[in-house]
């Protein structure tokens, strides 16, 4: 959010330098020179996001992926009785 409010219109289009750099880094080609020129903040933004994603199967967050299907379907848990 700091990014987005201290950026000021006309100054820098994200959308010409990062989205390219991420379609480089999605097709596993990273190219490098697309970041040089950009906001240390923007960079700072991009540099979380992989550390967050690299440290997403090892966490408790990775649970959002999971389907409790089984949810639907269990009895309902009694945790004392009256």
């Amino acid at each position: 959010m700091l990014a987005t409010l201290s950026n000021i219109p006309g100054t820098f289009d994200y959308r010409e330098t990062i989205s390219s750099w991420f379609r480089s880094v999605l097709l596993l080609q990273p190219e490098v020179s697309l970041m040089d020129g950009v906001p240390a903040v923007f960079q700072l933004h991009m540099v979380s996001w992989m550390l967050l994603a690299m440290l997403f199967p090892f966490t408790r967050l990775v649970h959002c992926l999971s389907l409790p299907l089984e949810y639907f379907s269990r009895r309902d848990i009694i945790y004392r009785r009256k």
